[in-house]
Protein backbone atom coordinates (compact mmCIF):
# COMPACT_ATOMS: atom_id res chain seq x y z
CA UNK A 1 0.00 0.00 0.00
CA UNK A 2 0.97 3.53 -0.40
CA UNK A 3 1.12 5.65 1.61
CA UNK A 4 0.50 9.15 -0.09
CA UNK A 5 -1.73 11.42 1.05
CA UNK A 6 -2.75 14.74 -0.29
CA UNK A 7 -2.22 18.27 1.23
CA UNK A 8 -5.06 18.93 2.62
CA UNK A 9 -4.31 22.48 1.36
CA UNK A 10 -3.65 21.21 -2.09
CA UNK A 11 -7.21 20.03 -2.28
CA UNK A 12 -8.68 23.23 -0.37
CA UNK A 13 -7.33 25.22 -3.04
CA UNK A 14 -8.42 23.26 -5.77
CA UNK A 15 -11.84 23.04 -4.31
CA UNK A 16 -11.76 26.66 -4.58
CA UNK A 17 -10.59 26.87 -8.27
CA UNK A 18 -13.29 24.29 -8.94
CA UNK A 19 -16.11 26.74 -7.32
CA UNK A 20 -14.47 29.42 -8.62
CA UNK A 21 -14.93 28.59 -12.30
CA UNK A 22 -18.21 27.17 -11.71
CA UNK A 23 -19.60 30.20 -10.15
CA UNK A 24 -17.70 32.36 -13.52
CA UNK A 25 -19.58 30.12 -15.88
CA UNK A 26 -23.14 30.95 -14.09
CA UNK A 27 -22.21 34.91 -13.81
CA UNK A 28 -21.76 34.44 -17.17
CA UNK A 29 -24.77 32.94 -18.11
CA UNK A 30 -27.16 34.96 -15.72
CA UNK A 31 -25.51 37.86 -16.73
CA UNK A 32 -28.38 38.69 -19.53
CA UNK A 33 -30.93 38.89 -16.35
CA UNK A 34 -28.93 42.32 -15.56
CA UNK A 35 -28.93 43.61 -19.22
CA UNK A 36 -32.45 43.04 -19.47
CA UNK A 37 -33.39 44.63 -15.64
CA UNK A 38 -31.53 47.43 -16.73
CA UNK A 39 -33.73 47.90 -20.46
CA UNK A 40 -36.91 47.44 -18.77
CA UNK A 41 -35.70 50.37 -16.44
CA UNK A 42 -35.14 52.68 -19.17
CA UNK A 43 -38.47 51.76 -20.91
CA UNK A 44 -40.16 52.54 -17.98
CA UNK A 45 -38.81 55.81 -17.61
CA UNK A 46 -39.07 56.72 -20.94
CA UNK A 47 -42.47 55.53 -20.64
CA UNK A 48 -42.97 57.62 -17.50
CA UNK A 49 -40.99 60.83 -18.93
CA UNK A 50 -42.78 61.23 -22.51
CA UNK A 51 -46.28 63.33 -22.70
CA UNK A 52 -49.54 61.33 -21.82
CA UNK A 53 -51.81 60.41 -24.77
CA UNK A 54 -55.20 61.81 -24.38
CA UNK A 55 -58.36 60.72 -25.76
CA UNK A 56 -61.20 63.26 -25.07
CA UNK A 57 -64.47 62.56 -25.17
CA UNK A 58 -64.18 58.80 -25.65
CA UNK A 59 -67.81 56.69 -25.16
CA UNK A 60 -68.06 54.32 -23.12
CA UNK A 61 -68.11 51.05 -24.90
CA UNK A 62 -68.49 48.49 -21.64
CA UNK A 63 -68.55 48.30 -17.76
CA UNK A 64 -68.37 44.91 -16.59
CA UNK A 65 -67.69 43.74 -13.28
CA UNK A 66 -64.46 41.45 -13.11
CA UNK A 67 -62.59 39.67 -10.06
CA UNK A 68 -59.46 41.55 -8.52
CA UNK A 69 -58.17 39.17 -6.56
CA UNK A 70 -58.79 38.29 -2.79
CA UNK A 71 -59.50 35.33 -1.14
CA UNK A 72 -62.73 33.07 -1.04
CA UNK A 73 -63.84 34.60 2.51
CA UNK A 74 -63.59 38.00 0.91
CA UNK A 75 -63.53 38.24 -2.88
CA UNK A 76 -63.12 41.56 -3.92
CA UNK A 77 -64.45 43.20 -7.29
CA UNK A 78 -63.30 45.99 -9.91
CA UNK A 79 -65.02 47.32 -12.69
CA UNK A 80 -63.63 46.86 -16.53
CA UNK A 81 -64.32 50.11 -18.62
CA UNK A 82 -63.44 49.70 -22.39
CA UNK A 83 -63.48 53.06 -24.67
CA UNK A 84 -62.58 52.63 -28.34
CA UNK A 85 -58.74 53.33 -27.18
CA UNK A 86 -57.88 51.93 -23.65
CA UNK A 87 -59.20 49.49 -21.28
CA UNK A 88 -59.14 50.01 -17.28
CA UNK A 89 -60.11 49.00 -14.48
CA UNK A 90 -61.60 51.01 -11.28
CA UNK A 91 -62.61 49.67 -8.22
CA UNK A 92 -66.41 50.16 -6.74
CA UNK A 93 -65.11 52.63 -4.44
CA UNK A 94 -64.18 55.37 -7.57
CA UNK A 95 -67.13 54.22 -9.85
CA UNK A 96 -69.04 57.32 -8.05
CA UNK A 97 -67.16 59.26 -10.36
CA UNK A 98 -67.87 57.67 -13.44
CA UNK A 99 -71.61 56.98 -12.15
CA UNK A 100 -73.74 57.61 -15.74
CA UNK A 101 -71.41 58.96 -17.63
CA UNK A 102 -71.09 57.80 -21.50
CA UNK A 103 -68.14 59.73 -22.43
CA UNK A 104 -64.58 60.05 -20.40
CA UNK A 105 -61.34 61.51 -21.39
CA UNK A 106 -58.16 59.24 -20.66
CA UNK A 107 -54.49 59.86 -20.37
CA UNK A 108 -52.29 56.82 -21.08
CA UNK A 109 -48.56 56.41 -21.14
CA UNK A 110 -47.38 56.37 -24.87
CA UNK A 111 -45.27 53.26 -24.83
CA UNK A 112 -46.66 50.65 -22.45
CA UNK A 113 -50.29 51.71 -22.78
CA UNK A 114 -51.09 52.61 -19.35
CA UNK A 115 -54.32 54.48 -18.22
CA UNK A 116 -52.85 57.18 -15.73
CA UNK A 117 -55.54 59.19 -15.81
CA UNK A 118 -59.09 59.10 -16.17
CA UNK A 119 -61.96 62.14 -16.10
CA UNK A 120 -65.54 62.55 -16.83
CA UNK A 121 -66.60 65.62 -17.55
CA UNK A 122 -70.59 65.26 -16.86
CA UNK A 123 -70.51 63.93 -13.64
CA UNK A 124 -69.81 66.57 -10.94
CA UNK A 125 -67.31 63.79 -9.28
CA UNK A 126 -65.67 63.43 -11.73
CA UNK A 127 -64.59 66.32 -13.16
CA UNK A 128 -61.47 66.77 -11.89
CA UNK A 129 -58.93 64.00 -13.20
CA UNK A 130 -58.17 61.02 -11.17
CA UNK A 131 -56.48 58.12 -10.92
CA UNK A 132 -57.75 54.48 -11.53
CA UNK A 133 -56.71 51.16 -10.76
CA UNK A 134 -53.60 49.71 -12.08
CA UNK A 135 -50.75 51.60 -12.86
CA UNK A 136 -49.61 52.09 -9.86
CA UNK A 137 -46.08 51.96 -10.52
CA UNK A 138 -45.62 55.16 -12.05
CA UNK A 139 -47.58 57.08 -9.17
CA UNK A 140 -46.28 55.50 -5.84
CA UNK A 141 -44.21 54.57 -3.14
CA UNK A 142 -44.09 50.99 -5.18
CA UNK A 143 -41.38 53.09 -7.50
CA UNK A 144 -38.90 51.97 -5.44
CA UNK A 145 -38.73 48.77 -6.95
CA UNK A 146 -37.81 49.53 -10.75
CA UNK A 147 -35.17 52.02 -9.18
CA UNK A 148 -33.58 49.19 -7.27
CA UNK A 149 -33.84 47.22 -9.71
CA UNK A 150 -32.02 50.05 -12.08
CA UNK A 151 -29.62 50.52 -8.62
CA UNK A 152 -28.55 46.47 -8.86
CA UNK A 153 -28.12 45.14 -12.49
CA UNK A 154 -26.69 48.92 -12.96
CA UNK A 155 -24.00 47.98 -10.62
CA UNK A 156 -24.04 44.48 -11.33
CA UNK A 157 -22.84 45.42 -15.46
CA UNK A 158 -19.90 48.12 -14.74
CA UNK A 159 -18.50 47.39 -11.27
CA UNK A 160 -15.89 44.68 -11.48
CA UNK A 161 -16.93 42.49 -8.86
CA UNK A 162 -16.20 38.72 -8.18
CA UNK A 163 -17.83 36.22 -10.02
CA UNK A 164 -19.57 35.19 -6.87
CA UNK A 165 -21.26 39.12 -6.53
CA UNK A 166 -21.96 39.46 -10.13
CA UNK A 167 -23.94 35.71 -9.88
CA UNK A 168 -25.73 37.73 -6.68
CA UNK A 169 -26.24 40.44 -8.22
CA UNK A 170 -27.98 38.20 -11.88
CA UNK A 171 -30.45 36.52 -9.16
CA UNK A 172 -31.68 39.71 -7.44
CA UNK A 173 -31.82 41.51 -10.76
CA UNK A 174 -34.48 38.61 -11.87
CA UNK A 175 -36.11 38.71 -8.69
CA UNK A 176 -37.04 42.25 -8.88
CA UNK A 177 -37.69 42.30 -12.61
CA UNK A 178 -40.45 39.84 -11.37
CA UNK A 179 -41.70 41.97 -8.98
CA UNK A 180 -42.00 44.98 -11.26
CA UNK A 181 -43.60 43.46 -13.87
CA UNK A 182 -46.19 41.90 -11.06
CA UNK A 183 -46.94 44.84 -9.58
CA UNK A 184 -47.33 46.89 -13.65
CA UNK A 185 -49.62 44.19 -14.15
CA UNK A 186 -51.74 44.43 -11.14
Amino acid sequence: MNGYRPDARLLAQLREQERTAHLTRLARRLRWLNWAGLAFCLLLGLDWALPLREFADEPLLQQRPVSAGGTLANPQMAYQLTTPHTRFQLPPSQMYRLQGASRVTVWRTPLLRIVRFVKAPTVVAGREPFAPAGGRLYRSVLAAFPLALFVVAGVGLLLPFDPETRLNTSVVSGLLWIVTLTLLVL
